[in-house]
């Protein structure tokens, strides 16, 4: 007898919270660079990574549970119910960031897609260690390390100014460390996605504004 095909929901069930691929290969990376970090500490969030001395809480995000800008795919079925994870997901992640730097941590999110260019990741994990580590590594790319989420590429377009291809997700504020916390219709942010969702519903994580953006990617004929 055939096995049934599992549905979406089975299917995200099965997904690791814990151990996954991205976390592996960023600990395989650091470790051979030398860093020691502890796994599994009981701090707020419970960071995938932590160092305990420079007191530096790592987190590796997917881009689908914690709403990335660039690559968030917005499921077909149970429209509410996948809107209202993605928001818990991301408000909870928020939260978690405000308690470690309560505590007077440093919080670094890295995107999983930002592990394809891993050498950078590490130098980047590995100046917030060592900042005075200047002959290794220029202190004009300090702002770019306490804000990873903003090396992300840059396309689409923001309400009706198709000519506009800055980063169509941007903040008023300036910053790009934005999270989408809802999207209208289906389809995925990726411009090269047959089906992109009529807008996304974004909040900065710098200044905490929340704002829709229309998504246009021009003609994918």
């Amino acid at each position: 007898m055939p096995k049934r095909p599992l549905t979406r929901s089975e299917n995200m069930a099965r997904i690791r919270s814990r151990d996954t691929k991205p976390e592996l290969l960023l600990r395989k990376a650091l470790w051979a660079a030398g860093c020691r970090y502890r796994l599994y500490c009981d701090l707020p969030g419970r960071p995938d990574l932590a160092f305990l001395r420079e007191q530096l809480a790592v987190f590796v995000d997917g881009c689908f549970w914690h709403g990335c800008p660039v690559h968030y795919s917005a499921p077909r079925t149970r429209e509410q119910f996948w809107k209202s994870k993605l928001a818990n997901n991301v408000r909870r992640d928020m939260a978690a960031d405000d308690a470690l730097i309560s505590q007077g941590w440093q919080v670094i999110r890295i995107w999983q897609h930002e592990l394809k260019d891993i050498d950078a990741v590490v130098k980047n994990i590995r100046l917030l260690l060592d900042p005075s580590d200047s002959a290794v590594y220029s202190q004009e790319n300090t702002r770019a390390v306490m804000k990873i989420s903003e090396q992300t590429a840059s396309y689409g377009f923001s309400g009706r100014n198709k000519d506009d291809e800055t980063n169509w997700y941007a903040c008023g504020c300036g910053s790009s460390d934005v999270r989408v916390l809802a999207v209208k219709g289906h389809g995925s942010l990726r411009p090269s996605s047959r089906q992109s969702p009529e807008s996304a519903e974004l909040i900065c994580r710098t200044c905490r504004n929340i704002w829709t953006a229309q998504v246009f990617f021009g003609d994918k004929n």
